[in-house]
């Protein structure tokens, strides 16, 4: 009896032994399954392309992005024009495509051209991801309104110029935002955007009232469509500022803020930077997800 007590007793203590590695190793597993299954740059082929307009700081965009993606285990090609565009092997191998290039003030041979944006379509369609942020994405190629759809948006003004304003963070399920909370930037511009419906947005800033107050009367008359009343009492405007898209398999992660590179310097908005660029590089091999925000679904 006392010899099937003892047996009894080491098999509990067994099992109790082999359910607690059982535990542990599930959660091993969780862990490395979700650990996979965040997107990467290791092994991710780049093209960064710089330029336009040196109000938007491109060649310092690269001292400072650059090596942050290398260090990821990304390989990056460095362009300062759009002939890239036109070697068909590259874009085929190509799996995100940055752009820092504010066309403003720009002649138009340095411009993106039919071809090179055509070429440009092709890649995307078949899963390489576009990103940028400011002017350098969302101020470029304006007379092309077939660009504005695959960008999402496209710069119409900045109210005031360098302001301080809140962003606030609209989804915070997201792989982008996730862990993150609104948060305040401070003397940059804030972008008015014309927008397409079709986007996911993750961020959004408000156009109040004391932003403009630092105007002068011109400005302010040149404001209506920031909803200025009768009697000249600006009601303000909510504005998508960061937002993610689909075009055919490709993604784009675009953020209006960044006007100055410290504004990188906020560590809510470098961070979302930096998973926006990995999130773009994912086309060719994750699944594609809905990225549409239903604003006017009632």
């Amino acid at each position: 009896m006392l010899i099937q007590e003892n047996q009894f007793k080491s098999y509990s203590r067994f099992r109790i032994f082999l359910l607690g590695w059982v535990v542990i190793f599930n959660l091993y597993l969780s862990f490395s399954q979700a650990t996979e299954n965040e997107p990467s740059l290791k092994n991710k082929k780049i093209i960064y392309i710089y330029g336009g307009c040196g109000c938007h700081s491109p060649k310092e965009s690269v001292d400072l992005f650059v090596p942050l993606l290398e260090k990821e285990g990304a390989i990056v090609q460095v362009h300062d024009n759009f002939k890239i565009l036109e070697n068909n092997k590259v874009m085929t191998e190509t799996d995100l495509i940055i752009q820092v290039y504010t066309d403003a003030f720009t002649p138009a041979e340095n411009r993106m051209n039919d071809e090179q944006f055509r070429a440009l379509q092709i890649a995307m369609l078949n899963g390489t991801g576009l990103s940028g942020w400011h002017g350098g994405l969302g101020d470029s190629n304006r007379v092309n309104t077939r660009y504005q759809f695959v960008v999402g948006g496209q710069f119409v003004a900045h109210p005031g110029n360098s302001t301080d304003f809140e962003v606030l963070i609209t989804n915070k399920s997201d792989y982008i935002t996730k862990g993150i909370n609104d948060f305040q930037i401070k003397n940059t511009e804030q972008y008015y955007m014309m927008i397409d419906p079709n986007i996911k947005v993750l961020a959004v800033s408000e156009f109040k009232k004391e932003t403009y107050q630092k105007s002068d009367t011109l400005a302010l008359e040149q404001m209506e469509w920031i909803n200025i009343d009768v009697e000249n009492q600006i009601k303000g405007s909510v504005m998508p500022m960061i937002w993610k898209k689909n075009y055919g398999k490709g993604r784009i992660f675009y953020c209006s803020i960044g006007h100055n590179l410290y504004d990188f310097d906020t560590p809510e908005l470098m961070t979302m930077r930096m998973r926006g660029f990995r999130w773009a590089s994912e086309g060719k091999y994750a699944n594609k997800e809905p990225t549409i925000t239903p604003v006017y679904k009632k």
